[in-house]
């Protein structure tokens, strides 16, 4: 099984952490089927239309509540842990371009600060 990491900025903060924290006060359903398709992503057992190839390795696990769509941005890394970088919560399916630069930013950081 792979390790799930959540990636930590500099200055310490974890966004992807810190928005599932966020939920479990304000929304308690969401934040239940985000642990889940979280635990099925660490497991490999997540189903083709929950995931979907952004650019640059990137993925984004897509969780739907009601009439929103939460995505968290992630990647591999060595075959052997998930990276959580980035999250939004949509009402549409467009994604914009600012989303996919700062996980993009992120996987930069993760990996220059590993080596």
């Amino acid at each position: 099984m792979k390790e799930i990491v959540y990636y930590q900025k500099e200055n310490w903060k974890i966004p992807v952490l810190e928005f599932i924290n966020s939920l479990k006060l304000n929304n308690q359903k969401l934040f239940s089927k985000i642990y889940w398709k979280i635990k099925i992503l660490w497991m490999w057992l997540t189903w083709n239309d929950d995931i979907k190839f952004i650019k640059d390795k990137i993925y984004e696990l897509r969780i739907k509540n009601s009439s929103d769509i939460s995505r968290i941005f992630y990647f591999t890394y060595d075959w052997k842990m998930i990276i959580l970088l980035h999250w939004i919560i949509k009402k549409d399916n467009k994604l914009n371009n600012k989303e996919i630069t700062i996980a993009l930013e992120y996987k930069k950081d993760f990996l220059k600060r590993i080596w």
